[in-house]
């Protein structure tokens, strides 16, 4: 739950991850329902509407195969930003989550003031896709290299594999704690397995809320409600940002 820079380890509130992931699930559901089913945080589903697409011949394919690559593209030049920021002493988790914040407000930009999306094929909802999928892009990087032991904001499949895993782990420790209730080993133990149940539990249910919340607030604002994601990223920008400046040195 930290984000390593030069010299220092500070812990971030589960809260966060959490709402990164409620991010994640809002802007899909977004896509999905503006953009004629493009997911553009979990990748896996687009690989396999890609995939349907090439078979039946729909050239709304181009689109989402295009998104991959972008989220890819993304990926890699969010690595190397955190890399130069980590290599120059800079606070990277302010700045790359305000680059995202920047990525999704011009998503937002595009749906609600760009020309109506009719169809998988218009170019303007394949320019909105893209940079949507640059966000969630980046925004798998920076959970995986600015947030230790936080499991992944945008990937559910795995976070449901590592629930039931820690489900499992929680269950025996609980139960050779009944055996040995006087163990503070096994005390501890018990404690960062609950922890990390927490963590996962959080980060899996902020995915699902965001997703119900994102088809919500498209049936009763249409594409306005998509500026959500651009308030709750941008505010965790600030805050970190804030966070930085408050830290005392190490």
């Amino acid at each position: 739950m930290t984000e390593i820079t030069p010299g220092r380890e500070v812990p971030l509130p589960t809260l966060v991850p959490a709402l990164l992931s409620f991010v994640a699930g809002y802007v899909d559901s977004y896509t999905y329902l503006t953009l004629f089913g493009l997911f553009v945080a979990q990748v896996t589903s687009s690989f396999v509407i890609a995939g349907a697409d090439l078979v039946t011949h729909d050239y709304s394919v181009v689109g989402k195969l295009l998104v991959l690559a972008v989220f890819l593209v993304a990926a890699t030049a969010s690595a190397a930003l955190i890399a130069a920021a980590r290599h120059s002493g800079l606070a990277a988790l302010p700045r790359m989550l305000a680059l995202e914040a920047l990525l999704l407000a011009i998503f937002v930009a595009l749906i609600i003031f760009g020309p109506r999306i009719t169809s998988a094929a218009d170019w303007h909802g394949i320019a909105a896709g893209l940079i949507a999928a640059a966000a969630m892009g980046m925004q798998s990087v920076l959970v995986r290299l600015l947030m230790k032991d936080i499991p992944q904001t945008n990937v559910m499949t795995g976070n449901m594999t590592q629930l039931g895993i820690k489900t499992a782990e929680i269950i025996l420790v609980w139960r050779r704690c009944a055996r040995d209730p006087a163990n503070r080993a096994l005390a501890e133990e018990f404690e960062e397995s609950r922890a990390q149940l927490v963590i996962v539990l959080a980060v899996a249910a902020g995915f699902l809320i965001g997703v119900l919340a994102g088809v919500t607030a498209f049936a009763t604002t249409n594409v306005r409600g998509a500026l959500v994601s651009v308030a709750i990223v941008g505010a965790l920008a600030l805050w970190a940002a804030y966070r930085e400046k408050n830290i005392p040195s190490l």
